[in-house]
This record gives C-alpha cells, sequence and structure tokens, in this order.
C-alpha cells in the first residue's frame, strides 16, 4: 500500500492520502489487485456510473465555491486549487472548441459530397 503526499493546500486535511482501486482491473498504467480495495465490487460500480475525474471535479467544484463564498480564494493554501479549476476548464474550452470546429468541417464535407444526405440533416434539424 503506497501513499501519496500532496501540497498541504487545506491545513485540516491529511498530508497523506491512500487511494485504494478496483481488483483485478488495470486503469491506465497501474494495474489493480484485491490487496487496493476491501470492497472492489462496489468502487467498480461506482466508478461505471462516476470516473473518478468527475468525482474529483465535483470536489474542486465545490471547494472553489465554498473559497469565493468565504472570501478565501486569495489564500495561499487555496490558490493553486483555483488556478488548478481554471486550467481545467480552460482545456474543456479549447476541447469544446475543436469539436465545433471538427462539426463543422464534417457539415461542409457532407454538404458538398452528399447534397442527399445534406437536405434530410436540414430537415431533422428544423423540425
Amino acid at each position: 500500500m503506497s501513499s501519496v503526499s500532496f501540497p498541504n493546500w487545506f491545513p485540516w486535511a491529511p498530508q497523506a492520502l491512500d487511494q485504494r482501486f478496483n481488483n483485478g482491473w488495470t486503469f491506465g498504467n497501474v494495474n489493480v489487485t484485491l490487496a487496493n480495495s476491501r470492497a472492489p465490487e462496489v468502487e467498480r460500480e461506482v466508478v461505471s456510473r462516476h470516473s473518478y475525474g468527475r468525482q474529483i471535479g465535483r470536489l474542486m467544484d465545490a471547494v472553489v465555491r465554498i473559497a469565493a463564498k468565504t472570501g478565501t480564494q486569495d489564500d495561499p493554501q487555496v490558490k493553486p486549487l483555483i488556478e488548478l479549476a481554471r486550467q481545467i476548464e480552460d482545456i474543456k474550452a479549447k476541447a469544446r472548441q475543436d469539436r465545433a470546429k471538427d462539426l463543422l468541417d464534417e457539415l461542409k464535407l457532407l454538404k458538398r459530397t452528399d447534397p442527399k444526405a445534406w437536405a434530410d440533416l436540414m430537415k431533422a434539424v428544423s423540425s
């Protein structure tokens, strides 16, 4: 069992976190074993519905909102998390722009190469 230490952004948080994972599956380049989780079936079900990214994102959103409401967003221990949240939002905005550009390119190609499919699509969109 290994722990990962993070900067102490929140003095009330533990200095080291121990994350247990599901048994018998791979997450990226991490091989997960029974020793990593006391209830791998439950954890597998949770992750199948709510990814680790979604779970962490919701926690981050809550902390950023709490910091804004309490006026602690400039606290040196909170500021790095708020900056991380801003950077993540920038990445998401860029991804949306990229998807929109790709979609527009696909639509232009469809209009040029398959006028009937284009007309059908325009009918479906306007109805």
